[in-house]
Parts: C-alpha cells; structure tokens; sequence
C-alpha cells in the first residue's frame, strides 16, 4: 500500500483530476447545436381545429405560445400532455398564453373524423381540460418537418409574442414540465418588461 503522502500516488491523483476535469469542459464545450426551428418567425399553423373544421387556427403573434406535437398513439405523448395541461391551467388567468396541442396521425395524413374521436376520447379519459386548444395536422408531418424540423413525437415549441420560436423540448423527460414552465414565465416577464418600455 501506498501512503497518502507519497509523491506518485499525488501525480496519480492530479492526473486523474486533469483528466475528468477535461473530460466535463469537453462535453460543456460540445453541447448540441439549438434546434433548427430555434429563432425562425412562424407565420399562421397549418393546422385545422379537431372541432370546428371551419375554425381558423389560433394567431401566434401577441401570444406566448406552448406549441406541442403529439399523437394518442404514441405513449411519449400520452405521458406529456397531462403534465402541459398543468402548466395551461396555472395560467389559464393570463390572456397573453396558450397552450396549443396539435394531433398527429402515426401515419403522417389521417382521416379527419377518427383523429377527433381518437384524441377527443383520449382527453375526456384523461380529465385534460384543452379540448378547445386540440388541433390536427391536415397536411401531413411532411408538412410540419419542413417547416418547424418537425422529426419525432412528442415536440414542445415555446413561442414568443413576435412569433418566434425561443426553445424546443423533443421527446419526453419527467423533468421538463418545470423547465417549460420557468422558459415560459421567464417569456412571459420578458413580454411585460417589452410592453413597459
């Protein structure tokens, strides 16, 4: 056995330090690229309320928006959406946000009038009040990917009241629910410090 105090078992130790210590600014200095919608002005959805079909799809500019993809058939999602319907209700008093969830057939082109039983079916057993925010994707994801990069369900898109895309949260973490939240507050106080000014 090596005592502490000697001088290889020290050399030992600082390299090891050095090593895990360049290893941790590594992977900080190579963090991922934002998402390619990050930044991008979004003009009106190309999406149809499931509801009304008639109904025009809500208008992002002025609002901050909580933009989510997802799709009944996918468990992601269905673990998700309660969660963002949380944060809805904490804020359901606050005129300048809006949960819009979007539904998505597995296929990429759905019938209409199935999605709406589908995802309508979905909510009410779920108890989530935001049937009236529940829209699907008329176009297809071809659609969707082009225009928002769009690739995998379920996808979360913060958008701010100029109609830019701030954050984007793909796929589902347990964790993620209280970073949309604070993203969104934050959004929120960054919009009222605008208005002040």
């Amino acid at each position: 056995m090596i005592p502490p105090s000697c001088p290889r078992l020290r050399a030992r130790r600082m390299t090891t330090f050095v090593a895990v210590a360049a290893t941790i600014l590594a992977v900080g200095c190579n963090a991922p690229p934002p998402h390619p919608a990050v930044g991008r002005r979004l003009g009106e959805l190309p999406i149809a309320p499931i509801a009304d079909l008639a109904a025009p799809p809500p208008p992002l500019a002025g609002q901050v928006t909580l933009l989510n993809f997802w799709g009944t058939w996918c468990p992601p999602c269905r673990r998700e959406l309660p969660g963002l319907a949380r944060i809805a209700a904490g804020l359901a008093d606050d005129g300048r946000f809006q949960l819009v969830a979007v539904s998505c057939s597995g296929s990429g082109f759905g019938d209409p009038a199935e999605m709406a039983a589908e995802a309508g079916e979905f909510l009410l057993r779920a108890d989530l009040p935001i049937s009236a925010y529940v829209f699907r994707d008329p176009l297809g994801a071809d659609m969707l990917a082009t225009s928002l990069g769009l690739q995998s369900l379920p996808a979360t898109y913060l958008i701010g009241p100029d109609a830019t895309v701030r954050q984007v949260w793909v796929g589902y973490r347990a964790r993620d629910e209280a970073e949309i939240a604070a993203a969104i507050v934050r959004l929120l106080k960054e919009a009222e410090a605008g208005e002040g000014s």
